[in-house]
């Protein structure tokens, strides 16, 4: 019976072990600063438009989950959202899910943007209404490279 249980065990701390590199870390008290909205920019030069829809201060990232219960991993603040970029002369929209956290003392951004071909976006705001960093795509003819985003004002049409 013991043999089982270190069986079980190391097999449990194995799964704990492949997740991807650590993400960003909470602010000691949990809160960050509400970054909703819609954010405009470009992403390798191409026009970018950011809309985070929603934000929760308990997303669950990494790990393994059973159904609906987290058995490894970590639980940060996320965000969700639709990303629009300008992909061969037209304008592309897709589901995009992200982690806040902090790097280097200021808020960070990770994003996942939901598409076959994959690829991320790491951004850090810089003042309130403006974040910038760095983005990749799977495929040559998507946007690579700097990201900078603008927060809209309430209302505002998207440049």
């Amino acid at each position: 019976m013991t043999f089982r249980r270190a069986r079980l065990f190391v097999i449990a701390a194995l799964l704990a072990a492949c997740s991807t590199a650590p993400p960003p870390l909470a602010p000691p008290d949990g809160r960050l600063p509400d970054v909703r909205g819609t954010w405009t920019g470009t992403w390798g030069g191409a026009p970018m438009t950011l809309m985070i829809l929603d934000q929760t201060d308990a997303a669950p990232t990494d790990g393994v989950s059973v159904g609906p219960w987290q058995g490894f991993g970590r639980i940060l603040p996320g965000v969700s959202g639709i990303l629009t970029v300008k992909i061969r002369s037209e304008m592309v929209s897709t589901n995009v899910q992200g982690r806040l956290g902090l790097a280097n003392g200021r808020l960070a951004l990770e994003l996942a943007p939901a598409t076959a071909n994959g690829g991320w976006i790491s951004l850090t705001k810089m003042d309130e209404n403006r974040m910038s960093g760095t983005g990749t795509s799977q495929m040559s003819w998507e946007p690579q490279g700097r990201v900078e985003l603008v927060r809209q004002p309430a209302g505002a049409p998207p440049a």
